[in-house]
């Protein structure tokens, strides 16, 4: 009797690890696919949750838990607010306001960041709106230079105001260390919600908060003002050759693009004087100069200047229609928009005659500063 209907299958040895290869790319397992991402992805991620969190989350809570608890003071009573529901400031560093709603129209001015302003017309054209500038000035700016957190310029919730009294300044993310939030221009004002030493956190328009060093501003109570001191001339005229050698820009009031009126309007705010901010309402401004003419060539005696002095000039010899005007430096040099009008120079007046006939008037700021100085000469 047979014990095995079948032969046994002869020995084989285990077949070698190269005859699985195949099988093993073709995918062929009942085991889970495993995953493609790095092993260091989930911890990137966690960590950049973390950043999030640390840098931009957290500052943006914190501040606008401080707000909610600085609307009330200490008997629980909510803040009275200086501005209404038509009121904006400026969300850019300078914003153009022009005669009409159209980026093609003419720039009237221009106006600096927070720099609060009053919609006229509630319905938007073309993006823009018809505003009135706190001087009472009105044109059209476009809707996205403009904010609604009007905080940023409100004095009551503020510790300080803030002039910027230099040509530009840094707001950055963090006290000491952080990114570029905005460059604010010459005659920015800015309002402080706390000062440390040497450095101030002040509100933006953009609803959140910055810090900005203290050298280069004037530090003021929330409701203050810039007060002229005395020798005010000679601190106007250094404040305007901050504007040397800048590039023309008609209408321009900072140092990436300036006019000779826009030097003046900025360069007398941080000074404690309120200029108009155009050239046919500054003809108005301070005391008019008498214009003592030389005998022998009948033109005016530039003995009459002095430092801070405004000079207007006219081809057709009308004081009501000006085109051009210059800041008098000194008797023999005078801040004015070169030749060509592409940038800001020194010119002395002895030396551009064709100019000099066409002066017809002369304007000044500082009149008290004229009889200092006369007291000075004669002793």
């Amino acid at each position: 009797m047979k014990l095995f209907s079948k032969k046994p299958k002869p020995y084989e040895p285990p077949m070698h690890i190269d005859k699985y290869w195949p099988i093993y790319r073709e995918n062929v397992f009942v085991d889970k696919k495993k995953s493609r991402l790095p092993h260091w992805t989930a911890p990137l991620f966690t960590l950049l949750a973390i950043i999030l969190i640390v840098f931009y989350l957290a500052p943006t809570i914190s501040r606008r838990v401080i707000n909610l608890g600085q609307n009330r003071d200490a008997e629980g009573q909510q803040i009275s607010r200086s501005y209404t529901d038509l009121d904006r400031v400026v969300l850019s560093p300078v914003a153009d306001v022009y005669d009409a709603p159209d980026i093609k129209a003419r720039r009237l001015v221009q106006v600096l960041y927070n720099e609060p302003v009053t919609l006229i017309d509630q319905p938007t054209h073309y993006g823009f709106r018809q505003v009135e500038l706190q001087d009472g000035f009105t044109g059209y700016m476009r809707e996205s230079d403009l904010s609604t957190f009007c905080d940023a310029a409100e004095p009551s919730l503020a510790v300080n105001k803030l002039v910027v009294a230099t040509g530009s300044k840094r707001i950055m993310s963090h006290a000491k260390t952080g990114t570029l939030v905005a460059e604010v221009m010459m005659g920015t004002v800015l309002y402080a919600d706390y000062r440390g030493d040497g450095i101030s956190r002040v509100l933006l328009p953009s609803g959140e908060s910055g810090w900005i060093s203290d050298d280069g501003l004037i530090i003021l109570p929330p409701d203050g003002r810039v007060v002229p001191v005395d020798e005010g001339a000679r601190y106007l005229t250094t404040t305007t050759l901050t504007f040397l050698n800048v590039t023309t820009l008609d209408h321009g009031v900072t140092i990436y693009g300036a006019s000779i009126p826009g030097i003046v309007y900025v360069s007398a705010a941080v000074n404690g004087l309120d200029v108009p901010r155009q050239m046919s309402g500054q003809i108005q401004a301070g005391q008019a100069v008498s214009l003592a003419r030389v005998e022998e060539t009948g033109l005016v005696d530039p003995r009459i200047l002095m430092p801070g002095d405004l000079l207007f000039f006219s081809r057709s010899g009308s004081a009501s229609d000006l085109d051009r005007m210059a800041i008098c430096i000194t008797p023999n040099s005078l801040l004015v928009e070169n030749q060509g009008r592409s940038s800001i120079r020194l010119l002395d007046p002895a030396k551009d005659e064709a100019l000099w006939q066409t002066l017809v008037a002369v304007r000044r700021l500082f009149p008290s500063d004229s009889v200092i100085s006369a007291s000075a000469e004669s002793n």
